[in-house]
């Protein structure tokens, strides 16, 4: 996004002459209805991201950028280009003085922040995306970065640097395509659309095989930043009359549409993307009565001009004020942190967008600065995540707390996503002589292991660990599918075959089976459990099935199993709740964002909790029928007063429905 609002305003200063694309334009010739639209834009993305409903679209505003962006740099370039003044190096300069101060201001500021607000887990997260920001490619980061124990997006404050990272990355990619095109004598206007439309088919193509990676990675992205070029080569100039009155209004009530009508990013971007992709190009072609009314009034305009340190300012502090807060924040809350970034913002683009885009003096030394300034800011950065967020800022229950999903994290035995094997390990599959007993399923059988690990330790045999992230043990044709993963479902099931083949061994005489058992009821299409020769049948049916298959054949290879039902289901991050009592200064905005007072005890409760699913539970119960012994978690956990959530301070869960160790123990005593 941050390109929208590019080195050149939109002024633009041209001598061209026989040009067959491009049009001479008044040296001069400022567009205040692209200051209007950047807006447009602008206020679109900070309403989604304050939660205001009515607009669940709001996030086409980035989409909005794009098309801005390319119009006005790839303008930009073009002219250079033909007017034979093209400089690859004064290109750089000015999009460095552009981007550059507005974003390092708001990443140190951001560190500065953090280092008294954040967890050291959240620090050294924030660190992880530092690194890609300053490297310029924070969308391969957030791509990468994300896996079965990432923090939820919204917590991210660093996350709407994707789109910085697409353009920085385009404009990388443009002026090469320009001196190629030359040097082949291949018309310009034709190789850009040409790339375009094969970023546009791989865009659609990709979102529904994998929509993460066709919304973050520039081949399936390009395509928008190049119909802003398109129509900088084509039509320069805005047209006037009816027809841009015509274009204003379509341009409008397509926006209007995609605020209103595009939910959540479901399918985005997919074809879905074109539509605000088509409202900028309308808009931006065309210049009428209707657009000076709307955009170029001067409320409009003045957001217009600060829109990149808003854009760059808003969403860290909603992220930050998530961090703090036991629960969601509410729409007021998100509007009133909106408006203390619009005040930063004004405050970045006065004091450093401005002095820097038209310094007194021009320095010769911008991109080495740049350079060194990044290199050894992320550097550091590297420093900080291996320093695991200086944890001595805080107190020993923060560092405990945090040590659970650390070291779940780290289990070696928890294979990720994307394997089909279980791991082979010692830890996991000791090789001892004796019988022993085997821990199976997802990561909620993994959170188990202290306690079943003493289990057999008392009765001196071995454990066997075999377990698999978002993946039960299941049989009979039965696996878990997830939504936009197709290769998880094939995944699970060899990896539950192996499972299977282990435990029906000598090696093992009994069998620990548990889950997030009410996880696999899902209502995305193809998502869930799933039954592989009928895949018409539904999850809880499909289910069935599959634990049919599992109890049978160890029933009849003489196993002892142990069916362990689901934990309360939190809506809250008990880890984030404790922190939020544990760290001062973030106790402070916890209690202003969340509206609670500080308890008498550290043994606290909520009512925010779901227990497990009657279906399911009543499913897993039926086989005590064929005698497998089924626990509960929910009697010690939870009573009228709601379910633990902290035990002497300490979270009894790591996320909101896997259990920490001590909080297993509390589960599990008197009833192992």
């Amino acid at each position: 996004m941050g390109g929208a609002n590019d080195i050149s305003g939109v002024k633009y200063l041209c001598r061209y002459s026989g040009n067959p694309i491009m049009k001479t334009l008044s040296s001069q010739d400022y567009r205040a209805d692209i200051d209007g639209l950047r807006a447009v834009a602008i206020l679109l993305v900070v309403l989604f991201h304050a939660g205001v409903s009515p607009l669940p679209g709001g996030y086409v505003g980035v989409d909005l950028f794009f098309v801005i962006s390319g119009f006005l740099i790839g303008g930009a370039l073009y002219r250079d280009y033909a007017a034979g003044q093209f400089s690859l190096y004064r290109f750089a300069v000015r999009r460095i003085r552009r981007i550059a101060p507005a974003l390092l201001t708001m990443l140190f500021g951001l560190l500065f922040i953090g280092y008294f607000l954040l967890s050291p887990l959240e620090y050294s997260q924030l660190a992880k995306y530092s690194f890609g920001v300053f490297l310029s490619v924070p969308n391969i980061i957030l791509l990468k970065g994300a896996d079965y124990f990432s923090a939820p997006a919204d917590l991210n404050p660093l996350l709407i640097t994707w789109s910085l990272g697409i353009e920085e990355q385009f404009y990388l990619v443009l002026p090469i395509i320009m001196l190629l095109a030359a040097r082949k004598r291949v018309l310009l206007f034709a190789v850009v659309a040409l790339l375009s439309l094969l970023s546009l088919a791989g865009c659609i193509w990709l979102t529904p095989q994998n929509s993460s990676q066709a919304f973050y990675l520039l081949p399936t992205r390009g395509w928008e930043l190049g119909a802003g070029v398109l129509l900088a080569l084509w039509r320069p100039r805005p047209i006037g009359g009816l027809w841009a009155n015509l274009f204003t209004l379509a341009g409008l009530a397509l926006i209007a549409f995609c605020a209103r009508r595009l939910n959540n990013g479901e399918g985005f971007p997919g074809d879905q993307a074109l539509l605000p992709v088509l409202a900028a190009c309308l808009l931006i072609a065309a210049r009428s009565t209707i657009s000076r009314l709307a955009l170029e009034n001067a409320p409009m305009r003045f957001i217009g001009k600060i829109s990149y340190s808003w854009y760059l300012w808003h969403w860290p502090l909603l992220a930050l004020a998530r961090i703090c807060s036991d629960g969601p924040v509410s729409v007021n809350q998100g509007l009133s942190i909106s408006a203390i970034a619009l005040g930063v913002a004004w405050l970045s683009w006065r004091y450093v967008e401005q002095p820097f885009r038209r310094p007194a003096r021009e320095p010769r030394a911008v991109i080495p600065i740049y350079c060194l300034i990044s290199g050894v800011a992320a550097a550091a950065m590297v420093g900080l995540w291996s320093s695991g967020g200086l944890p001595w800022r805080v107190n020993d229950k923060v560092v405990s707390s945090e040590a659970y999903k650390i070291d779940a994290q780290a289990d070696p035995c928890l294979v990720a996503n994307g394997a089909d094997l279980p791991s082979a390990s010692a830890r996991c599959q000791p090789e001892r002589s004796r019988p022993g007993i085997a821990l199976v399923g997802d990561s909620h059988a993994a959170a188990m292991r202290s306690a079943v690990a003493r289990y057999a330790e008392a009765q001196d045999k071995p454990l066997f660990q075999l377990t698999k992230a978002t993946c039960p043990l299941l049989a009979a044709g039965v696996t878990r599918a997830l939504y936009q993963q197709p290769a998880h479902a094939s995944q699970c099931a060899a990896f539950n075959a192996a499972v299977m083949k282990e435990l029906v061994s000598p090696r093992i005489d009994e069998v620990v089976i548990a889950a997030s058992w009410a996880a696999g009821i899902e209502t995305l299409p193809g998502a869930g459990y799933r039954d592989t020769h009928h895949p018409d049948r539904d999850n809880l049916s499909a289910l069935k099935q599959g634990m049919d298959g599992v109890i049978a054949q160890l029933r009849q290879a003489g196993k002892k199993v142990v069916l362990i039902e689901d934990a309360p289901l939190l809506s809250l991050d008990p880890l984030r709740y404790s922190n939020n009592r544990n760290m001062p200064l973030r106790r402070e905005l916890s209690q202003w964002l969340s509206d609670w007072k500080p308890l008498p005890t550290q043994n606290a409760r909520t009512r925010r909790y779901s227990l497990p699913e009657a279906d399911v539970t009543r499913l897993l119960r039926g086989y005590e029928q064929r005698d497998v012994r089924v626990v509960s978690l929910q009697e010690n956990l939870c009573n009228r007063s709601g379910c633990l959530v902290t035990w002497q301070g300490l979270p009894l869960y790591y996320d909101d429905s896997d259990l920490s160790p001590q909080g297993v123990e509390i589960a599990l005593v008197s009833r192992w």
